[in-house]
């Protein structure tokens, strides 16, 4: 079986054209007041080659960037925050996306998790998570035992599902744990 060439011999194929210097003029011009998504429709190029080109003519020193760096008082201030507030908040306040609030805090190390007492939507306080790892692993317990204890100590009916999910559960401590052990 023979097969039949594919394309036009000495022309390149459509998803690889190649960009031309009007083009680049008409990029490098747009780009100060124009997001990506329109530059893309004026130019009848996909987003992605778009993205791309930009990328190449920043490399070559043609564009700068639309927002400049954030200042090491920012950067302090987002590390501060980071169990606080969400990552949404931190990136309006900043002026900037949420990935670059990830990426800052994930290349110094950090992260934004959030668990128990700082957690948007903890139920239950650390001290009854506490309480449970120390009824289950100090005494050996049984969860439906341990369910029992809390309602009678402080008066808060706990589902015995709900005190296993409590004893796997992590603390606001592990939040800072997670950061300071190597992974």
């Amino acid at each position: 079986m023979k097969l039949k060439p594919m394309g036009i011999p000495g022309q390149a194929p459509r998803h690889v054209k190649q960009w031309t210097k009007q083009e680049d003029a008409l990029l490098i011009s747009m780009y100060p007041k124009h997001s990506i998504r329109e530059m893309t429709s004026r130019l009848n190029r996909s987003f992605h080659a778009t993205g791309q080109r930009l990328i190449t003519l920043r490399k070559r020193g043609l564009i700068g960037r639309k927002r400049q760096r954030l200042d090491e008082k920012a950067i302090a201030e987002i590390i501060s925050n980071r169990h606080r507030k969400s990552k949404r908040d931190m990136a309006r306040e900043m002026k900037c996306s949420k990935c670059t609030i990830q990426k800052i805090l994930r290349d110094r190390g950090y992260s934004a998790m959030k668990c128990g007492d700082i957690h948007h939507a903890a139920k239950y306080d650390d001290h009854i998570v506490h309480l449970v790892t120390e009824l289950r692993d100090g005494h050996g317990m049984p969860f439906r035992e341990i369910s029992r204890h809390i309602h009678k100590i402080t008066g808060i009916q706990v589902a015995y599902s709900t005190v296993w999910w409590l004893y796997n559960r992590r603390t606001a401590a592990d939040a800072v744990l997670y950061e300071l052990l190597p992974n």
